[in-house]
Parts: structure tokens; C-alpha cells; sequence
């Protein structure tokens, strides 16, 4: 599998963006996880992880969030999520994630994919 694409960026407000693109699953989530570490020991105002470009996350990426939200958060820096798209949104809804993490743009209740 190939590891999703993860740039991160320091925005006007002091926050770390991630913005990730692709896929991310149980044979790349370490990726996303490091860039998480690296974000929150940069000590950002907050860390955004821009979900917009992602087209599918599976457990491991969720369980990868949660981790890097804890560690965030014992450092003292918030962690949103941003922009996920109507399948992605869907995941972190079932999986309870929207209840943990604020969420930035969420989709269009409309587009959302159901079933």
C-alpha cells in the first residue's frame, strides 16, 4: 500500500495543518500518526487535520486519531478535524469520533452517503 500524502503547513493563526490525502488504512496509518507527533511537539495553537482529500479510512486510522488526540491533549493542544467528506464524516459518526473531536466544515447533511 502507499502511504497517504501528508503536508503539513503552520497557518497565520499558529495552527498545524495536515492535510492528507488518499487512503489511509492498517498498512499506513503509522505515517499519519508520526505527523501527528511531529505537529503536537511543534507546539501549534492547535493542530487541523484536513480530512477533505481523503477517500477512505479504516479502523486503524480511527484508532490512530483517538492516539493522537490523547497525546495532543496531554500536551495541551487542541486537535480538530476538518473538512472530511460524506463517507469519511460517516465513519466518525458511527464510531462516536464527532462526539471527541470538534469538526470543521462537516458535510452537507444532503450528500451524506447512507446504508
Amino acid at each position: 500500500m502507499a502511504q497517504p500524502s501528508i503536508r503539513v503547513v503552520r497557518d497565520l493563526h499558529g495552527d498545524a495543518v495536515l492535510g492528507v490525502q488518499g487512503e489511509v488504512d492498517v498498512a499506513n496509518a503509522p505515517a499519519l500518526r508520526a505527523a501527528i507527533v511531529r505537529a503536537v511537539d511543534g507546539r501549534p495553537a492547535r493542530v487541523v487535520i484536513d480530512l477533505g482529500a481523503v477517500s477512505f479510512m479504516d479502523s486503524s486510522a480511527l484508532g490512530v486519531l483517538i492516539s493522537g488526540y490523547k497525546y495532543a491533549k496531554g500536551a495541551g493542544v487542541p486537535v480538530v478535524l476538518g473538512s472530511p467528506g460524506p463517507g469519511v464524516y460517516r465513519l466518525l459518526r458511527t464510531s462516536g469520533l464527532v462526539e471527541i473531536f470538534e469538526i470543521i466544515d462537516p458535510p452537507d447533511p444532503s450528500t451524506e452517503i447512507r446504508g
